[in-house]
């Protein structure tokens, strides 16, 4: 996880960047913990934000200098408020997820090598140039063979 680690002009740490808001305004400050401040997962995506909070803090405080660091192991992110419901409801998930699996099971099989060489000439492209899924062609054509046994052929 990468932070923005706060610098006075000495060069002495100051804390790791932070937001939140007061009064409706976002503030801007620093702390020693990790708990609340900025992280990025990749160290591009605190670069492309070092320049927006540098100027915005330097608005008030002049002499604070940001830097793109390595957060300490404990600044693991916060859990989102689903992650906690489901940790505190295990039971209720593996019912959810049993019932899931009963209504879509997975099924698993080898067609033929002429079966494959049809559904690969068979698989449709989106208005990207994206080729269908392997899930995708398949349900469509089962689908299309669904109607035509329905209709008697």
């Amino acid at each position: 996880m990468y932070g923005l680690a706060c610098y006075n002009q000495n060069a002495e740490f100051l804390g790791w960047f932070y937001t939140y808001q007061e009064l409706g305004y976002e503030r801007y400050t620093w702390s020693k913990s990790t708990l609340h401040s900025k992280g990025w997962k990749t160290e591009k995506g605190a670069r492309n934000n070092l320049t927006y909070y540098q100027d915005r803090l330097n608005g008030a405080q002049k002499s604070v200098i940001l830097k793109v660091e390595v957060m300490p192991e404990d600044s693991a992110p916060l859990k989102t408020k689903q992650q906690r419901w489901h940790e505190k409801h295990p039971g209720v998930v593996e019912e959810s997820k049993k019932k899931y699996n009963l209504k879509r099971p997975i099924w698993s099989f080898r067609p033929t090598p002429e079966n494959v060489e049809w559904l690969e000439q068979e698989r449709w492209k989106d208005e990207q140039g994206k080729l269908e899924t392997d899930a995708a062609l398949l349900n469509r054509k089962l689908a299309k063979l669904r109607e035509l046994e329905q209709q008697g052929f």
